[in-house]
């Protein structure tokens, strides 16, 4: 069957390197956004040889992630992603997809439990940090980007595996995260070479710290802690290996989003006097009633808090693109083309979320939008359909708990000519010039 890939707009491409010079000093997000204004629902680009669709229309991004999607695979970032991740959830598909799916840490029956317990790991550990970081009423310049990374990074350690780390496991996790970051722009790469000779110490040394974890945990009676791997420990069906893949990734794959998350709240609300002091005043009277130790079904209830969240995930997903591929031997139609097999198929939400069609003024901060949910496709920082990610409700958490802390006793002030200009960085986005913000102590 003859392809229609010639009659898909898009720029021309060049000899051999396609459109890959478009990216090459321009963020993968930023670009996409771009095209995506100049060339409508549906485009398509060339990353050297390879055909690339960017899609950017909710019935399309449906028919790829629901409909259709058994004519679909995940295929990137494996050359990038595996040597850290693994064969994890993140990388699966078909049948393997849907045990570890099924079987998954955060699929375990009465999930909610555990996130009821460990609301107040996340808040002492969050005002221990702070209060080390700063504990004075004088105004301390910070880059708070930076440190929301460590402080996430402690919360996992403690809600993930029960375990804290010293500075070098910290260490040996921001190895894996540049060395994954610098397979994505080095696909000539192959597994298992490295350019960083550390990285297999490093990578050793860290799966072989959660493995021990694993096997002491199994050695425990059960219910001995709060920790995911102890909810989990007794009734999982993942193996070892698979069991310590799965924590794994949920480090990889989910503390710089913590902390991204957290840092547009912060940043957008700081950049909005009014969206702040609205947000404080619910913040002041839901700790006037509950004081600090509320539950999981209060801190849910928080109705501004939930708007201002699901407005800055709008502006700034963690996670600003998914790709699919057309499996091989399949063709299927897209939007009145027919697609021939390795197409990969761009979803930006980072486009989407900015796109006038569907967004009214979608560069303006306004989270009373989403007083009323928006139509389906239309908001997927997470994803959307069966492989919308797992840790969606963990990250969630960890940020409404983490927002709630930091404004019910810190002021934070924008450092002059502050931005939140992003870089894209081992599939996730991150402020290229870090947070920069006048921190002081100020109990509400």
């Amino acid at each position: 069957m003859s392809n229609d890939l010639n009659r898909i707009p898009g720029p021309s491409p060049q000899f051999l390197l396609g459109n890959a010079l478009d990216f090459a000093n321009t963020p993968s997000h930023i670009r996409l956004y771009e095209y995506s204004l100049a060339y409508g629902d549906i485009m398509l680009f060339w990353l050297f040889t390879q055909p690339s669709i960017l899609i950017n229309d909710p019935a399309l991004i449906e028919q790829v992630l629901v409909i259709d999607r058994d004519r679909y695979y995940k295929n990137a970032p494996r050359k990038a992603a595996e040597p850290v991740m693994g064969d994890s959830l993140f990388l699966s598909n078909g049948q393997d997809w849907e045990f570890k799916r099924r079987n998954h840490p955060f699929s375990a029956p009465q999930i909610d439990t555990y996130f009821e317990q460990i609301l107040p790991t996340i808040q002492t550990t969050t005002n221990r940090y702070l209060q080390a970081l700063q504990p004075s009423s004088t105004p301390k310049s910070v880059e708070l980007f930076g440190e929301l990374v460590k402080l996430s990074f402690e919360i996992f350690c403690l809600t993930v595996l029960g375990a804290e780390m010293d500075s070098s496991y910290f260490d040996a996790f921001s190895l894996l995260m540049e060395e994954m970051n610098n397979r994505g722009g080095q696909a000539f790469l192959p597994y298992p070479l490295s350019l960083n000779p550390q990285f297999w110490v490093a990578r050793q040394r860290w799966n072989s710290f959660i493995e021990e974890q694993i096997k002491e945990r199994q050695q425990r009676s059960p219910q001995q802690g709060i920790d995911l791997l102890s909810f989990v420990i007794q009734d999982t069906k993942l193996s070892t290996k698979q069991l310590r893949e799965e924590l794994s990734t949920a480090y990889t794959a989910g503390t710089r989003n913590v902390a991204e998350a957290v840092a547009a709240v912060l940043f957008l609300c700081a950049k909005n006097p009014q969206v702040m002091q609205t947000l404080l005043s619910e913040i002041t009277l839901f700790l006037r009633e509950s004081g600090s130790d509320f539950s999981l079904a209060q801190i849910n209830q928080f109705n501004y808090l939930d708007l201002v969240v699901k407005e800055a995930l709008r502006l700034y997903p963690a996670v600003p693109f998914f790709i699919r591929e057309v499996l091989p031997k399949q063709s299927p139609m897209l939007g009145g083309y027919t697609l021939p097999e390795k197409t990969q198929i761009f979803v930006s939400s980072w486009s989407f979320h900015r796109n006038p069609k569907y967004w009214q003024n979608p560069h303006e901060f306004m989270p009373e939008r989403f007083i009323n949910p928006p139509p389906a496709f239309h908001y997927f920082p997470f994803g959307a359909g069966p492989r919308q990610c797992i840790g969606m409700a963990f990250t969630l958490t960890c940020t409404k708990v983490m927002v709630v802390n930091i404004l019910s006793q810190y002021s934070v002030e924008l450092e002059p000519n502050t931005t939140f200009e992003t870089q894209y960085f081992s599939g996730t986005i991150m402020p290229r010039d870090g947070l920069k913000i006048k921190l002081s102590r100020q109990l509400l």
